[in-house]
């Protein structure tokens, strides 16, 4: 695969096919020879104001062997892609175990559910629709929820911001890309995967969330609201049980 860097196109320009030109140009090669096309990185150039360009870094691959003949700002590249961690060989006596479905919680559910380890997420907060509408009473009543509010409830935080994106750059386990790519599966925009300055935006989170939510479900992962950790029983350095609302204990080997 060939990646591109530094191809710039007038803003006023800007299309898919200019783009494509551009690609086929810097190659010197036929559209015939392309087998797909991939925007890796998209910004703005705009030192001059009388003259923006958007900037692109794409990844191309042909249907053929190409070598590279002195091509300034073209390299070779191996695919990036995020290889989840060895499964172990030991059996599990009970289902794993995640506190709090934020950003994290969320993702350690989704990759242990599409392993077939069917967790259990619990959330001392609301679900995001139950959890939207509590938020919107405090703004106008005052009347704040200890429990799920602002900060706390499903996705965590972020919920309530517009939904800027770290786009960890320097992300050797591509763990960005998996988590990008992941919200575009749940309904974010394809284009939040190369932008410089990538967002999802509020509205769209909250549904980017609920999404992901009914995957993990989809997958055998389950979730309780409205429940807190309350206590561990440990035995030998071993986790073996949790206890949720001072009221019920859960056996566990695997506690996030």
């Amino acid at each position: 695969m060939l990646r591109i860097k530094e191809i710039k196109i007038n803003v006023k320009e800007d299309s898919p096919e200019i783009l494509k030109e551009m690609i086929l140009k810097k190659l010197k090669i036929t559209e015939k020879e392309i087998k797909k096309i991939l925007i890796k990185k998209k910004s703005i150039d705009a030192r001059c104001a009388s003259n923006v360009f958007h900037v692109y870094e794409v990844d191309v691959t042909l249907k053929g062997n190409y070598k590279i003949k002195n091509l300034k700002n073209v390299i070779e590249v191996q695919e990036e892609e995020y290889n989840t961690p060895k499964i172990g060989k030991n059996k599990l006596s009970s289902r794993p175990i995640i506190v709090g479905s934020g950003p994290g919680g969320l993702f350690a559910a989704l990759l242990l559910a599409e392993k077939g380890f069917k967790p259990l997420i619990i959330e001392r907060g609301e679900c995001v629709e139950e959890r939207i509408k509590t938020v919107e009473r405090f703004w106008k009543t005052g009347i704040l929820n200890l429990e799920s509010n602002v900060q706390f409830g499903e996705g965590g935080a972020g919920t309530f911001s517009d939904g800027k994106l770290n786009t960890m750059v320097k992300d050797k386990f591509c763990r960005g890309k998996k988590v990008l790519e992941t919200f575009v599966d749940c309904g974010a925009k394809k284009e939040i995967l190369y932008e410089s300055h990538p967002h999802i935006g509020t509205d769209k989170l909250r549904e980017v969330i609920k999404n992901l939510r009914q995957k993990i479900i989809l997958y055998g992962g389950e979730f309780l609201y409205n429940t807190k950790l309350t206590d561990l029983k440990i035995e030998k350095e071993k986790i073996k049980q949790i206890e949720i609302n001072h009221e019920k204990w859960l056996d566990t080997e695997i506690l996030i």
